[in-house]
């Protein structure tokens, strides 16, 4: 027996879901646009600040490399002994010094070789301090190197060096003497401590673009 045949009706979109698509559409295409002018605004507002930007990456990076020989001076035992580059009979440090002060470069120590290398081979000033309390809890800054005044733009970084009664002076070929801190009545730092300790310094380094 014959039986007609059913004819299979595709189904058509709806209008509802053709507006649905344009309307993902345009959103799309407004979200592109937004990120672009988004995009366009920063870059715009970060074009004036770039030279400060760079500015404060150069300081940043002075304070990582100053600190970093710092820490690097205090492990291999070389930060110590610069501190301790002291005449006993004058209580200056070694060397051709204006007032008591290195005036063209680091000390002549393993420490100032360093310093130099570091940074005024590359043009970089420094000053060197060494900050030490005294018995009435104040703090007094040594003057150790002192190359000029620090820019604006001069960092500065700073690692703590312990002294004891027995540590001694260095002599001026940077060999140990057997003076020791507790018999020199010439050394900068006093002994604030009745016991075997002597003092608590700070040594700081001030670095800037010449």
């Amino acid at each position: 027996m014959w039986e007609p045949r059913q004819r299979t009706r595709r189904p058509r979109l709806r209008t509802s879901s053709r507006g649905q698509a344009h309307t993902l559409e345009a959103f799309a295409a407004a979200t592109i646009l937004l990120a672009s002018i988004v995009f366009a605004l920063q870059v715009t507002a970060v074009t004036p600040l770039t030279a400060s930007t760079s500015s404060q990456h150069i300081e940043n990076q002075q304070e990582a490399v100053a600190t970093g020989v710092l820490a690097s001076a205090a492990e291999n035992g070389t930060l110590k002994p610069t501190v301790l580059y002291v005449n006993n009979s004058s209580g200056n440090f070694h060397g051709n010094t204006f007032e008591g002060q290195y005036v063209s470069g680091g000390p002549p120590t393993p420490l100032g070789e360093t310093l130099n290398e570091t940074f005024l081979d590359r043009g970089i000033a420094f000053n060197l301090y060494v900050h030490h309390r005294t018995s009435d809890r104040t703090v007094r800054r040594k003057t150790v190197v002192r190359m000029g005044g620090p820019s604006d733009n001069a960092i500065s970084a700073r690692w703590r060096v312990t002294l004891y009664d027995d540590d001694v002076l260095y002599a001026a070929d940077n060999t140990p003497t057997t003076h020791t801190l507790a018999n020199s009545t010439t050394f900068y730092a006093s002994d604030i401590s009745p016991g075997t300790l002597y003092n608590v310094l700070e040594v700081e380094v001030v670095v800037w673009r010449m």
